[in-house]
């Protein structure tokens, strides 16, 4: 996105004085911009607002773009994809990345880079959506830039909301606390859904013409009324992220998401059908050999008897050799994972991770998932066993199982599901075995079963509702990362790598920290982004709403006494 200096009595204002976080998007950015010829800052006609919409949708979670493989390793895949405990690397990239848990600025930026790629798309949308009379168009761009907010405030903790979202990337910029900015990300979410809720209103025409966008460029939603809904359960998600460290305002904000309508469908870029690519982590497991899965996530699907577990990885793909170069496992003998945070070596013919089991070739043509149906019904789930609202607690999990099991085309009238429901206990006999290195063997941390039952008491209730959303998220590690140092759910197992330094041995990592190798951008951090944080700009610094549990039903701060074997 390029810095540009306009001619506004607005972004004057701005320059001097933070705009208040609670102010809404659409409105601030609706000003009288005046912009020269081939500046993209605002959409200039009907086509270009179009095309950027699209264009937004594909960035979110990068397709469709030649190098989308490549922004989406360094996205979620290469780091974030190895905290949830869903993949794990196989090669150290040059040297670059001896272990998953290590700090390379170049490929932790990756995130912040995503979301100013989409922010390119959608700010200019957003700020002339009023002049083109596509405020609804606006609104589900609106929508997408406070989407990709909140990813890059999850992985990061605070950044300079204000400056962003005024084009404002190079320093100096000021960082906002993320409290501030979750404030100010509900008040446009909810500014967007009464945008598209008043859309059956608006005349006939204007119908026709945003039918019409949407018809040729959503990609994600289809229509009005699902883009709503998207707005309303990214509320419910936030809601939820705070439940530990504003539980009355979270049990507010839920309320509110719940009454105002949560998706029927999942929210998904169909990778084949829409433009022709494949998932970007088939190319990056399959192609490229980067990743395989996690040794965790193994685990705990083979405890668990995950009926769905090989429609999604394959079987090792050739003979394993342990470090005296005796073979010990025959090609094709099981599925089987790596641990994050072991020492990693160059990916040659000498690497027997590579070998390791990755994503099946099916996987491929699998729709790349941006809110699934089934994380609905487990938010609505949580929300009734903290607060008793929002429906059920079993009807909602067992919605919740069942869309997970819809995903992989299984019915819940099939006896795959009725056993997998049924399970009163994980199978305790089943360990973590590492064919190449016996050093990393380790015993299952999953005991629990899948069925809740009335006589389990809450903590067990939410370890369940936790570890089946966690099961069913995949491959979306952000939001598996997001629960884990929230709740401490699922019982992923611990690392050895102490990361940046700060973690100590068996701690889980809490944040990516800011790239401090540019002078500018690391005073930035020291004059304001420290104090936004409230801590030390490290791994194990916990951001705004990783606090312990104060109603008992987490366990988010076991990794300070564990310790990896």
């Amino acid at each position: 996105m390029k810095k540009t200096v306009y001619l506004s009595a607005f972004v004057f204002a701005a320059a001097i004085s933070l705009i208040g976080c609670g102010d809404p998007l659409l409105d601030d950015l609706n000003s009288n911009i005046e912009v020269g010829s081939g500046d993209l800052s605002i959409a200039e006609n009907y086509e270009q607002a179009a095309g950027m919409f699209l264009t937004a949708q594909q960035k979110m979670h990068d397709v469709g773009a030649s190098n989308g493989a490549h922004v989406y390793q360094v996205q979620f895949n290469i780091h974030i994809d190895n905290y949830s405990g869903y993949m794990a690397g196989t090669q150290n990239f040059s040297g670059n990345l001896p272990s998953t848990y290590r700090y390379f600025a170049q490929y932790c930026d990756g995130p912040k880079a995503s979301f100013f790629n989409v922010a390119q798309a959608a700010l200019p949308v957003m700020r002339s959506a009023a002049d083109l009379n596509l405020r609804e168009i606006g609104a589900m761009c609106n929508i997408m830039y406070c989407f990709s907010a909140l990813e890059l405030s999850d992985v990061y903790g605070p950044f300079p909301w204000t400056d962003y979202k005024n084009d404002v990337q190079e320093p100096p910029v000021t960082y906002e606390p993320m409290d501030q900015i979750y404030d100010s990300l509900f008040v446009n979410l909810k500014d967007a859904g009464k945008i598209l809720k008043e859309f059956t209103s608006t005349s006939e025409e204007h119908q026709d013409t945003i039918n019409q966008i949407l018809a040729q460029y959503d990609k994600i939603c289809g229509d009005v009324k699902t883009w709503e809904q998207f707005s309303n359960s990214i509320r419910l998600r936030m809601a939820m992220r705070m439940s530990n460290v504003n539980p009355d305002r979270a049990k507010t904000e839920a309320q509110s998401a719940i009454d105002d309508g949560l998706i029927e469908k999942s929210i998904e870029y169909n990778t084949m059908v829409n433009n022709g690519t494949n998932h970007p982590l088939a190319f990056i497991s399959i192609l490229w050999n980067d990743t395989r899965i996690n040794a965790s996530l193994e685990n705990i699907m083979k405890r668990l008897k995950v009926p769905f577990m090989d429609k999604i990885f394959e079987k090792n793909s050739d003979a394993i050799r342990d470090e005296n170069g005796e073979t010990t496992w025959q090609a094709q003998q099981d599925i089987v994972g790596v641990r994050t945070g072991i020492q990693l070596t160059p990916r040659d013919d000498n690497n027997q991770y590579t070998k390791f089991s990755g994503v099946t070739s099916a996987f491929a043509n699998f729709p790349l998932a941006i809110f699934k149906l089934s994380e609905r019904y487990f938010l609505q789930a949580e929300a009734a066993l903290r607060w008793n609202i929002g429906g059920s607690v079993n009807t909602n999990y067992l919605r919740g199982v069942a869309a997970m099991f819809d995903d992989y085309d299984i019915a819940q009238t099939e006896p795959d599901f009725q056993t997998y429901w049924n399970q009163e206990s994980a199978d305790t006999s089943i360990d973590y075995v590492d064919p190449h290195n016996s050093r990393n063997n380790t015993k299952g941390l999953v005991t629990v079963g899948v069925k809740i039952n009335n006589s389990d008491d809450n903590k067990v209730k939410l370890e369940k509702i936790i570890t089946q959303k966690w099961l069913a998220q995949f491959p979306m590690g952000l939001e598996a990362w997001n629960d884990l140092r929230r709740t401490g759910y699922p019982r992923i197992f611990p690392v050895n790598d102490i990361g940046d330094g700060s973690l100590g041995k068996g701690r889980m990592i809490r944040r990516i920290p800011w790239n401090m190798t540019d002078a500018a951008a690391a005073q930035d951090v020291n004059t304001s982004g420290i104090q936004a944080l409230g801590g030390s700009n490290l791994m194990r610094t916990t951001l705004w709403w990783d606090v312990e549990d104060p109603a008992g039903l987490g366990d988010n701060r076991r990794w300070e006494t564990e310790v990896s074997n």
